[in-house]
């Protein structure tokens, strides 16, 4: 069975939502921010996972670099670190 499109794109960012706000404080911003990307991408029928795992770390690590050290907010990079 296979699932529209449409209804999967959805779902997928629906999801990625969900997966970053259940991971930011259990597991901190870092994976996070991986998780949400790597959740999103599979909206897409044709991702390309190499590719999603080197934007994840890219996106992931500009967040830092923008919210933690440029605006100093109070976020873990990973939990328990």
């Amino acid at each position: 069975m296979t699932v529209p499109q449409g209804l999967r794109s959805c779902l997928a960012i629906a999801g990625s939502v969900l997966t970053f706000a259940l991971l930011i404080e259990r597991a901190g911003l870092l994976p996070a921010v991986i998780a949400t990307v790597v959740v999103a991408s599979l909206g897409d029928a044709q991702r390309r996972m190499g590719r999603t795992l080197i934007l994840s770390v890219c996106l992931a690590a500009a967040v830092w670099l923008v919210f933690v050290v440029l605006l100093d907010q109070p976020f873990s990079a990973i939990r328990g670190f």
